[in-house]
């Protein structure tokens, strides 16, 4: 989770998670303990069909996610894309089929030609699908996370932030974490340690930025596991304006926008409806993401702004009310080496695996470890958190 303050702003800036999908119990507890609440996702979704934007009247995740659940149909576990190319030969289904490739890159961040179709097909079937419900925390993640670093209590817990892990020894009873604090060193002992870093970090090349050594080597099983699981890139944009320039556009056409679908460079904007806000988010995601790995920062923000531009068919309107921009390139970030997890062909089950404790003094937890539909959420990091806890206590 990263945010930013921008003092215009109407909304908050939130960089990484931004939605609650579904209405899983952790995160609103959460919420309830802390006297926040989520404000629902409401708007019409349009989408660019003939260089201009169409009301989409039908709900296109029905329409992929029927084509999805074929794959639960077969033995042996495709991909997404050999999914497709198997059940689009009628031209009633071609649609599915782009809509699924959408959905794959866009909401999971998943190459379609490596994600596993029934890992996905069932993910989708879950309350955390975009076809169910989707809210966002009042005030953002941000101020959820700032509320929990606030309840740890200095007396019994010690926060190191900006630390970066560099070993994780597992010794006879207990483990030796090494880690660089701006200069120095800090080299800190435990029964029992919970490694969430992200997934990305952990296929990270030995001797990389960010690389954690563990010693001895990970269990097969684990290294197995790790394996079949791959994060998906993501770059994510919020442009912020003077006002919210498109609900004037076109009559009031877009006043009750919340998606807007193109096909350019971040082929989905997305308003923060019902809060109207003078921000409008950029998001790439997957193999688009991949393919703007060689653009600079400025290059991106200046793609998504020409995006805007276009699909609203007003790129001098955008201009003009345009004030700033603020990216984070997940896949370029070396403490996360991409946003969130997918399962490859042949994972299932590898999520499971990962979260298997090691020698009873080591265990995995966040997103990638998720149970049930909740991979990739922050939902799903949540219940992996208290699902490790709940495991080292059951131990002592």
């Amino acid at each position: 989770m990263r945010g930013v303050f921008h003092p215009r702003a109407l909304a908050p800036i939130e960089l990484g998670a931004e939605f609650v999908h579904g209405r899983p119990s952790v995160t609103y507890e959460l919420l309830r303990e802390y006297g926040a609440t989520v404000i629902d996702d409401t708007g019409d979704r349009f989408v660019l069909r003939d260089g201009s934007l169409q009301a989409e009247r039908n709900d296109p995740w029905e329409t992929a996610g029927a084509l999805l659940t074929r794959a639960l149909e077969r033995e042996a576990d495709q991909s997404v894309e050999e999914l497709i190319g198997t059940h689009t030969e009628q031209s009633a289904t071609l649609e599915a089929g782009t809509w699924a490739r959408r959905f794959v890159a866009g909401f999971d961040a998943a190459d379609p030609s490596l994600a596993s179709a029934r890992a996905i097909a069932l993910e989708w079937a879950g309350d955390a699908s975009a076809e169910g419900a989707q809210s966002r925390p009042l005030g953002g993640y941000t101020a959820l996370v700032a509320h929990m670093e606030a309840a740890l209590g200095t007396e019994r817990v010690e926060l190191h932030l900006r630390a970066v892990v560099s070993l994780v020894a597992r010794e006879k009873k207990s483990v030796r974490v090494v880690a660089r604090v701006g200069k120095g060193e800090l080299s800190l002992r435990a029964r029992h340690v919970v490694v969430t870093v992200p997934h990305g970090v952990l296929l990270a090349a030995p001797g990389t930025e960010g690389a954690i050594r563990f010693e001895p080597e990970l269990p097969p099983l684990t290294r197995q596991a790790i394996a079949q699981i791959a994060t998906g890139p993501v770059i994510k944009v919020v442009l912020c304006f003077r006002e919210a320039f498109w609900e004037s556009l076109q009559n009031h056409r877009w006043r009750d926008a919340a998606f807007f679908v193109g096909d350019g460079e971040f082929p989905t904007l997305w308003t923060q409806l019902p809060v109207r806000a003078n921000t409008l988010v950029a998001w790439a995601g997957g193999p688009v993401a991949e393919r703007l790995a060689a653009k600079t920062h400025d290059e991106c923000k200046a793609l998504a702004l020409a995006c805007a531009g276009r699909y609203l068919g007003d790129a001098q309107a955008a201009e003009n009310a345009f004030e700033v921009a603020y990216l984070h390139d997940w896949q370029r970030d070396p403490y996360a080496r991409g946003a969130y997890t997918y399962a490859l062909v042949g994972g299932e089950g590898a999520r499971e695996a990962l979260a298997a404790p090691v020698d009873g003094t080591l265990w995995f937890a966040g997103e990638a470890t998720a149970e049930g539909n909740e991979g990739g959420t922050v939902a799903g990091a949540l219940w992996s958190g208290l699902r490790a806890a709940r495991e080292i206590l059951a131990e002592n």
